[in-house]
């Protein structure tokens, strides 16, 4: 059994605690079996590695709740054409360089096999949440559905649950609500195929909204702001209102009510077998997601800061879903970077400052997020989430809102399976060492080598 010394590190447990200066964590095999105050480095006499920390700070590996793209088979709960294999394993580096140690892929019609092989090929610990009820396998199948075989549409939310799964979602996505998924890829595919202009998700998301509204309704539509939409995109004289009207709706709405059933369904059939579910919160569903809270089931509330929620609004939803219960998630989408579909983080800072959120995950943005440990880093910086709880956000209450996607883990405490990250306490966002189940898998912010 290895022994390794995070030497001289300071530390945030990952369960609110105060911060801790000038510790050293003990690791013995997968596990941390003390945290003491700073010993001399001879005390450990001939221990496998001291790692020299001075000057970082150790968190506990994060836990993701919402990714995408992280599993080997159909990418997103519309059963979209899968990525390569290439491209998943550099989706998960991704994720592990930013210090996410383990991730809930929801992109909901992996098999239990695609899981495994994904978890044979790479550190990261990869767990599944199914969306493969009969009302969202009907709405993946209008809205898209290229990814599908049949291995996935017979792996029902039931076999998956029995094989392991620990949670349903992502139930009612972008991609069959009219959200970000409609916007960055399905209207753009579109209206590229029709005039050759390529329009950005946000210019796609202002004609979505003049087309059938933030709420998704087609008493919604707006002539006047379709055209000025169409003018703003370079798309004048190129799709004509009705042909706009045409496009956006025929992408949104054929699947848009039966993924909105589908919510219900799901939430019925998570609370029968205990799991989480975790549910597409939008201005579109949201409704419904206070709807499936009052009946008391394990909810998630996913993304609860999305870009279709006015500020308000966005506020006093997540009031009402804490009230009932419910996890309030929020997602740094691409707030921080890109900035290709969210426009900053003020929703973001809002709610934290509000005590209104309880995880934090990525979500996709297009193959575009921000990490966790940015988003915490901007937030603390901003003076609207303390340290020690913006940590807990992305670890321990993961663990705890969804039980068995993280055991033992998202916690520096004695017991623990060591997943640990030191990162630069002055920039979060720039991880040194990541260790998963005690072996250091990255050092100096690369992949590491780790032995057989």
């Amino acid at each position: 059994m290895t022994t390794t010394v995070l030497h001289n590190c300071d530390l945030v447990d990952g369960d609110g605690g105060d911060p801790q200066q000038r510790v050293d964590i003990v690791i013995e095999g997968d596990t941390i079996r003390e945290i003491v105050p700073t010993r001399p480095t001879e005390t450990y006499g001939t221990v496998d590695e001291i790692v020299e920390a001075a000057g970082q700070l150790a968190v506990p590996g994060l836990i993701n709740n919402h990714t995408h793209g992280t599993a080997y088979g159909p990418l997103f709960p519309s059963g979209h054409e899968a990525l390569s294999p290439e491209q998943v394993r550099a989706n998960l580096d991704r994720h592990l360089l930013e210090g996410t140690t383990t991730v809930l892929c929801v992109d909901g019609f992996v098999t239990a096999e695609a899981i495994a092989k994904t978890n044979e090929d790479h550190p990261v610990n990869v767990k599944l949440a199914s969306c493969n009820t009969p009302a969202c396998l009907h709405a993946a199948s209008i809205a898209d559905g290229g990814g599908l075989t049949d291995e996935n549409r017979s792996f029902t939310a039931g076999r998956a649950v029995d094989a392991g799964a620990v949670a349903l979602g992502e139930i009612g996505a972008g991609h069959t609500l009219g959200g970000g998924g409609a916007s960055y890829m399905y209207i753009p595919a579109e209206v590229a195929k029709r005039t050759g202009v390529t329009i950005t998700p946000k210019q796609a998301d202002t004609l979505k909204y003049a087309v059938l509204g933030r709420h998704i309704s087609a008493s919604a539509f707006d002539r006047d702001a379709v055209e000025k939409a169409l003018v703003a995109a370079g798309l004048a004289g190129k799709l004509s209102v009705e042909e706009t009207r045409e496009i956006v709706s025929d992408i949104v709405l054929p699947a848009f009510d039966i993924a909105l059933d589908g919510l219900a369904e799901a939430a019925e059939y998570a609370d029968k077998v205990g799991v989480p579910v975790l549910v597409h919160n939008a201005a579109a569903s949201m409704t419904q997601v206070a709807k499936i809270a009052k009946t008391g089931v394990s909810l998630i509330a996913g993304h609860s800061n999305h870009g279709s929620f006015e500020l308000r609004e966005a506020l006093e939803h997540a009031e009402r879903l804490k009230e009932l219960g419910a996890i309030v998630d929020i997602s740094t989408l691409d707030a921080f970077g890109a900035q290709r579909l969210e426009s900053g983080p003020e929703v973001i800072y809002a709610m934290l400052e509000a005590g209104l959120v309880d995880t934090i995950s990525t979500d996709y943005a297009g193959g575009n997020h921000d990490s966790i440990l940015l988003g915490i880093d901007r937030a603390t910086k901003a003076g609207v989430v303390s340290l020690p709880a913006a940590v807990a956000m992305g670890t321990a209450n993961v663990a705890d809102a969804i039980p068995g996607v993280a055991t033992r883990r998202g916690r520096i405490i004695v017991g623990a399976i060591a997943d640990l990250v030191l990162t630069d306490p002055a920039d979060l966002s720039r991880v040194d060492t990541v260790m998963i189940g005690g072996e250091i898998v990255v050092r100096d912010g690369q992949r590491a080598t780790v032995a057989a």
